[in-house]
């Protein structure tokens, strides 16, 4: 069951991102494709590895929404095959857990307040281009961050890094703001170049609530030790396959062995005879 499920959605990733000529992709599908970013990663892994190579992110949009009385930042990256002009976007965001309630969520907000931790919930959702405009319809457009073409592996490495970094959620820290604003500075000293590090200013209202300025406590430590993160793992797994990849490749293995040893004991009573 998980098998199928798996491959329909990976089959689902490779039909919205193909740019081929043909009748046009559906544009119908909602919510759409969402996942956890490790779990999204993996299905980029799991990509083979000459057609990864040729999806790229070119852009990324930074948003503020307003629901009621509280507010919400997340990102939009622009994903497409290089040359082509298709797209496919990615709503990247952070929440606090599902399960939480409104009492847990905001003793977050004091370290004097003992209460049980609450684990942060992020989430990537696969959409067109139909799907983000309604999306986004009515949010606030904070800024547009344009990249050169930055490799679809390469970009989600970074949000799952971030992703794992720090996975509770905090009102005055690790929250929506601190995950979208991490990602995008880390983003940018790894894959624009010239960008200085440590030079980072965040758009004009983002990280406040009610004209009210947010403190993300150890944000540059944050990012120092998430780009040490990302560049020690890339040198180490510069193009990593995914579990079902390397088990379909381990299975290939197995059965060139198989075979080889079965040719060889096939000659070995052949000259016997």
């Amino acid at each position: 069951m998980f098998d199928s499920l798996w491959n329909f959605i990976h089959n689902l990733f490779l039909s919205i991102m193909a740019d081929n000529p043909g009748p046009a992709v559906p544009l119908t599908f909602y919510p759409g494709l969402q996942l956890i970013p490790s779990r999204f990663y993996d299905m980029v892994c799991d990509v083979d590895i000459t057609e990864r190579l040729v999806f790229v992110v070119t852009e990324i949009r930074w948003y503020k929404q307003r629901i009621l009385t509280s507010e919400h930042e997340y990102l939009v990256a622009r994903l497409q095959r290089r040359g082509g002009s298709r797209a496919m976007f990615a709503k990247i965001e952070r929440g606090p857990s599902r399960s939480a309630n409104q009492l847990q969520i905001s003793s977050t907000s004091s370290p004097s307040v003992l209460g049980k931790e609450v684990c942060a919930y992020d989430l990537i959702t696969c959409l067109s281009q139909d799907g983000i405009n309604s999306y986004t319809v009515g949010d606030r457009l904070l800024e547009t961050y344009p990249f050169p073409e930055v490799p679809l592996l390469e970009f989600f490495r970074v949000v799952r890094l971030v992703s794992q970094y720090r996975d509770e959620y905090e009102l005055n820290n690790t929250m929506c703001y601190w995950f979208v604003g991490v990602i995008v500075e880390v983003a940018r000293r790894l894959f624009v170049p010239h960008h200085p590090g440590n030079s980072y200013n965040p758009p004009r209202g983002a990280g406040q609530y009610m004209f009210i300025n947010l403190m993300t406590p150890q944000w540059t430590t944050d990012c120092n030790d998430i780009e040490r993160k990302y560049r020690r793992e890339q040198s180490v797994k510069p193009d990593p396959v995914g579990p079902q990849e390397e088990q379909s490749r381990e299975r290939v293995r197995d059965a060139r062995e198989q075979g080889l040893q079965q040719g060889l004991q096939q000659g070995e009573q052949e000259r016997a005879a």
